[in-house]
């Protein structure tokens, strides 16, 4: 028996109408705040939160890493300067010996030098000529002033030249180097009230070092001042004497 028109229309709107319930509730279910597609993004900061602590404690590890690494690198550092200290106050003690040894020295070489020095004297004034022959002009010269040398000026006189460089409207000076000392003191004895010495306008003088020569020159207004308050003052070497003093 088939059915009636109208019984087939109303089952039609019933099909029609429980599709429409289906529809509705598929889209209240994919609407559903708490189906899992809405939770997908707490799933997804719970990993970006994982990763950051993840991170983090990576960044906490190399820091401690590298924190270890520049302490030691300081105590090595440290290490080091102590080491430097060390050398240091040794090189100090060093350099202060060997200070103290070059002043003795240097006043051991001094004093050899103004040994040396004592068998030499200086002439000053003597006019310099071209291609002269100072030895045989010194020679010449102190035969003058102590005639009781000539048979043996040649044993007397060891050397006898000019000191630096010649230059124009310049006299340099003489120095003459005798074979003994007591040659050398006798004529400096002698060469203090020579005549010859003051009508030749010439002197003779010590052949003092540098040192001596400048410590001289310092002295020169204390002696000066000695001299003219009527004290007996006088240089020996490279030191003055003052009377009374």
């Amino acid at each position: 028996m088939k059915p009636s028109p109208a019984h087939r229309d109303t089952a039609a709107t019933h099909h029609n109408y429980a599709a429409k319930m289906e529809t509705s509730t598929e889209s209240l279910k994919r609407k559903d705040p708490f189906s899992p597609v809405k939770n997908q993004p707490t799933t997804k900061m719970k990993d970006s939160t994982t990763d950051e602590v993840d991170g983090l404690g990576t960044q906490i590890k190399q820091n401690s890493v590298m924190l270890a690494s520049m302490a030691k690198a300081v105590e090595f550092k440290a290490a080091e300067i102590k080491d430097c200290k060390t050398q240091l106050q040794t090189t100090e003690r060093e350099v202060s010996v060997i200070k103290k040894d070059n002043a003795m020295l240097m006043e051991r070489v001094l004093e050899l030098e103004r040994y040396k020095r004592r068998w030499n004297l200086r002439i000053r004034g003597i006019k310099e000529c071209e291609g002269e022959n100072t030895r045989e002009m010194v020679a010449n010269l102190l035969i003058k002033i102590s005639p009781a040398w000539a048979p043996n000026i040649n044993h007397i006189v060891d050397s006898a030249h000019r000191l630096g460089r010649r230059e124009v409207n310049r006299t340099r000076q003489v120095i003459v180097q005798f074979t003994q000392r007591l040659h050398r003191d006798a004529l400096w004895k002698m060469t203090k009230d020579s005549s010859i010495c003051k009508e030749l306008g010439i002197g003779f003088i010590e052949d003092l070092c540098k040192a001596d020569r400048e410590a001289r020159v310092t002295l020169w207004p204390k002696i000066q001042q000695a001299r003219a308050a009527g004290k007996r003052a006088y240089y020996r070497g490279g030191y003055g004497y003052i009377e009374n003093t």
